[in-house]
C-alpha cells in the first residue's frame, strides 16, 4: 500500500504473508484525525503546489486509484474533488490539470472553486499514444483563481451535462502563483543550458536492453546468489551478442526495484553494507562495449519497493531529503568512478515532487554530454532537466502522433524516444521457463525500426535474458535480420 507519490509505505513481512485475503491491522500513532480527507495540504507559494487523489475528499461515484494515481468514475452529477490547502499568503494562481478525455467526452463543463472565487472551462480531447482514456496531457486552463491567505477548500467537478464524463481521469490539479511562475522560466532556462546533445543517439537509430537484476532467473534450475551471478557473467559472450544485433546502443539494469548494485560503491555500502559487489560490471561492461563502439546507458531505479533499503535510506520518513541526498551521492559516485563510460541514464519512476534539478546536475559528474530520460510512464513529462523522452511502449509497435514532441506536447522539447519489448515483458522473472516467444515478426520489426528511423524516433528494444546471460535465439535471429536491414543494406546503399 502507498500513499502517491511520496507518502504511506506497509511492507508485510514474508513470514506474515499467507494470502490474497490477509488482514492488515495498523498502529498508528498520534491523531486519527488527521487522515480524514480533506487533509490539509500546507503549501508554499513559492514552489508549484501539486494536488493529487491521495489527499483529496473523493465524492459520491470517484474512485482513486492508489497505483496508478489518477481519479476516475465520473458517474454522477455530484461527483467532485476537493482539497484543504493552508497559504502563508494571498495570491491568484493559474491552474493546470492533467487529465486524460477522449472524443466522447468532449464539451464536458468544469469548474474549479475557492470560497466566492470561481473558474471555469470545457474538457477537450487529450492526445498521446497510450490510446483512449490513457492518453494523459497536462493542459493550461484559462483564467486564473484568487486564494486568500490561510486554509482554502478547493473543489473541482464538472458539471452540465455530458456525452460520456466516465470517460475523464483527472491526475493532478497545479496551483501555480506569480512567484512559482517566474522561478519555473528560470528553472527551464537552465535546464536547457545543461542539456547536452543527441545527435549521437539520433545516428545510432536503435539499441538493445536488458532488464538483468537480483530478480532475473536462469533458464533452468535454482537461481544463483546475486554476487554469484554478477561474477560469473559472461562479458565476452554478451559483448559478442550485443554486436550480432547491429545495436547503436545499450541500456543496462544498474538497479531494478531491489537496491544491488553490480559493483563497489562507497555510497551505496554506507547506508547498507553488503549491497555491492566485488566485481565491477558495469566498468568492465563499458569497457568490452567500447571496443566494439557502443556506449553504455544504465537502467537505474531508486529502490522504492525494496522493504530493507527504504527503510534504511529514509524513504519511510515525511522528509524525503535524507533518501534523495543518498541517491545524489550515488550517482556522484558512478559519475567519478566510471566517466565517459557511461553515457546516459534511463530513470524509471520518476514522477512529481522528486528534486531533479539536483539530481540531474549529479547525472552530468564525470561527464557533462550523459543523456538522461526519467520515465514518467503514460504521464506527460515531469521536468525539463532530460534531453530524451523515456517512451515506455511496452509491448506495441507506437508511432506517437507528431504533437507529443512539440513545443507544447507531453514530452516537448525532448528528443524522441520509445521502448518495447520484444519477447519476456521485460526481465525473465519465473523460474525454470523459457523466455516469451517473440511478439512480433521480423517483418513487422523491420518496418517498425525504418518508420522510427524516419522520424527520428531513436527505438530501443528489451531483449529478455538469463541470470546466465543467455536470449532467445529465435529473437536473436530477428536482430541480426535487422541488424542487416539497417546497417549494411542501407550502408551498401549509401542511405544514412
Amino acid at each position: 500500500m502507498r500513499q502517491h507519490p511520496w507518502g504511506l509505505l506497509i511492507v508485510v513481512p514474508e513470514e506474515y504473508q499467507n494470502g490474497v485475503d490477509d488482514i492488515v491491522v495498523l498502529n498508528v500513532e498520534g491523531n486519527p484525525a488527521t487522515l480524514k480527507k480533506p487533509r490539509l495540504i500546507e503549501a508554499d507559494p513559492s514552489s508549484v503546489i501539486y494536488l493529487f487523489g491521495d489527499s483529496a475528499e473523493v465524492g459520491e461515484g470517484l474512485v482513486h486509484l492508489q497505483a496508478q494515481g489518477w481519479i476516475e468514475g465520473w458517474h454522477q452529477p455530484s461527483a467532485s474533488l476537493s482539497w484543504k490547502v493552508k497559504l502563508s499568503t494571498s495570491s491568484s494562481y493559474k491552474l493546470a490539470m492533467t487529465y486524460t478525455a477522449d472524443a466522447q467526452a468532449v464539451g464536458s463543463a468544469f469548474e474549479i472553486v475557492a470560497g466566492e472565487n470561481k473558474t471555469v472551462g470545457t474538457v477537450r480531447q487529450t492526445t498521446g499514444w497510450a490510446g483512449d482514456s490513457q492518453n494523459f496531457e497536462r493542459i493550461l486552463l484559462p483564467g486564473t483563481l484568487h486564494l486568500s491567505a490561510g486554509e482554502s477548500i478547493i473543489t473541482l467537478r464538472l458539471v452540465g451535462e455530458t456525452k460520456s464524463k466516465e470517460r475523464v481521469k483527472v491526475y493532478s490539479l497545479e496551483l501555480i502563483s506569480p512567484l512559482a511562475d517566474k522561478a519555473r522560466i528560470v528553472s527551464n532556462e537552465q535546464a536547457q543550458q545543461m542539456r547536452a546533445k543527441t545527435d549521437w543517439f539520433v545516428e545510432a537509430k536503435y539499441g538493445v536492453m536488458f532488464h538483468w537484476s537480483t530478480t532475473t532467473q536462469p533458464l533452468r534450475g535454482p537461481q544463483k546468489p546475486y554476487e554469484e551471478a554478477v561474477n560469473t557473467f559472461d562479458l565476452d559472450a554478451f559483448a559478442d551478442m550485443v554486436g550480432e544485433t547491429g545495436a547503436g546502443y545499450v541500456i543496462f539494469t544498474a538497479v531494478h526495484g531491489i537496491m544491488h548494485f553490480p559493483a563497489p560503491l562507497k555510497s551505496v555500502e554506507a547506508v547498507m553494507p553488503g549491497r555491492t559487489c566485488k566485481r565491477d560490471l558495469i566498468g568492465e561492461m563499458a569497457g568490452k562495449l567500447q571496443e566494439r563502439d557502443i556506449p553504455l546507458i544504465l537502467y537505474f531505479h531508486h529502490g522504492v519497493g525494496d522493504s530493507e533499503w527504504v527503510k534504511a535510506a529514509g524513504f519511510l520518513s515525511p522528509d524525503k531529503s535524507k533518501f534523495f541526498k543518498i541517491e545524489h551521492d550515488i550517482l556522484t559516485e558512478i559519475g567519478v568512478r566510471y566517466g565517459k563510460k557511461v553515457a546516459g541514464y534511463w530513470f524509471d519512476d520518476r514522477y512529481p515532487l522528486q528534486p531533479f534539478e539536483e539530481l540531474y546536475e549529479a547525472t552530468k559528474v564525470g561527464n557533462p554530454e550523459r543523456i538522461v530520460a526519467w520515465n514518467s510512464w503514460i504521464l506527460p513529462k515531469t521536468t525539463e532537466f532530460q534531453e530524451y523522452y523515456a517512451g515506455e511502449f511496452g509491448g506495441a509497435l507506437v508511432n506517437p502522433p507528431e504533437n507529443f514532441f512539440a513545443e507544447d506536447g507531453s514530452a516537448g522539447g525532448l528528443q524522441p524516444h520509445g521502448l518495447i519489448f520484444l519477447d519476456d515483458p521485460w526481465q525473465h522473472g519465473y523460474p525454470d521457463t523459457d523466455i516469451a516467444p517473440p511478439l512480433f515478426t521480423t517483418q513487422q520489426i523491420i518496418n517498425y525500426v525504418k518508420a522510427c528511423i524516419a522520424q527520428k524516433l531513436v527505438i530501443t528494444m528489451n531483449m529478455g535474458i538469463t541470470q546466465d546471460g543467455k536470449v532467445s535465439p529465435t529473437t536473436l535471429e530477428q536482430m541480426k535480420a535487422l541488424r542487416k536491414t539497417i546497417r549494411e543494406d542501407s550502408n551498401t546503399l549509401g542511405v544514412n
